[in-house]
């Protein structure tokens, strides 16, 4: 989960547990934190919360240097939105609670999924169930993220939404014939 005490501390001491085959393994493929050369995966991370958006960006680019996530409020991002996606590779929306086809929520997705070449859009979610998981295929983001992920997992999921893959909720459990 990502909680505050992954968020607040970003003790470095907490990536070493986490085992190196964990989903996608989100270890760094270099020990020594390089990047071997390459660019690091730069993550545009959208959430109006702003001690969240801050704190999520911080432990990410803390744990994972081939990652570089910036944070910006959503009326930021949208006021200039091409120069915000300049040079990004993926955008990952925190919704919280909200419903990603409705709202403001909804018109700020709209206007990254529309109109030319964008970056993935992915959502972080707090509660991704399937009602999440339908808008996001209809607006065609490349992941549904949950906000209980812990944040090793959250970072194997930007760098395969980067890859070119899609990351989709886990269903749970089936409830079986009710």
């Amino acid at each position: 989960m990502i909680g505050l005490d992954a968020l607040a501390g970003n003790r470095r001491d907490l990536m070493p547990r986490v085992p190196s085959g964990a989903r996608g393994g989100a270890l760094s493929p270099h020990p020594d934190g390089r990047t071997g050369g390459r660019a690091p995966i730069t993550v545009l991370l959208i959430d109006d919360r702003s001690l969240f958006g801050e704190s999520l960006a911080a432990a990410i680019n803390a744990f994972a240097p081939d990652v570089a996530v910036s944070h910006r409020r959503s009326a930021t991002a949208l006021a200039d939105l091409p120069a915000a996606l300049r040079g990004t590779d993926v955008v990952l929306v925190s919704i919280g609670r909200a419903d990603p086809a409705k709202g403001g929520v909804g018109q700020l997705l709209d206007a990254l999924t529309g109109g030319g070449p964008r970056p993935p859009v992915a959502v972080l979610a707090d509660r991704p169930g399937p009602a999440v998981a339908a808008a996001a295929a209809r607006l065609g983001l490349r992941g549904v993220l949950s906000g209980r992920m812990p944040l090793a997992e959250v970072i194997a999921a930007l760098r395969l939404i980067h890859g070119g893959g899609t990351v989709s909720p886990d269903p749970g459990p089936d409830p079986g014939p009710g």
